[in-house]
């Protein structure tokens, strides 16, 4: 499937979901807000963060690769 070069499955239910083999997702606000979930490692993370414009990209790959960071340090990405 085509997800338009994004990492993640898509929108729904207020959820987006990665796509991967083990369940994660996350909660996005278009200002930076963010909650990421991993079910398997227990794993809660909250962004309170407001970024200056809607949806800034840079903000959006800085907080991916924190995600990923953390998850890589306690489990597998």
């Amino acid at each position: 499937m085509d997800y338009k070069g994004s990492k993640y499955f898509g929108y729904g239910y207020q959820t987006w979901i990665f796509p991967d083999s083990k369940p994660r997702f996350a909660l996005l606000g278009i200002f930076g807000q963010a909650i990421f979930v991993d079910p398997e490692l227990k794993l809660v993370m909250v962004h309170t963060a407001v970024a200056k414009t809607p949806s800034d990209p840079d903000m959006w790959i800085e907080l991916d690769e924190l995600w990923r960071g953390v998850v890589a340090y306690y489990g597998s990405w």
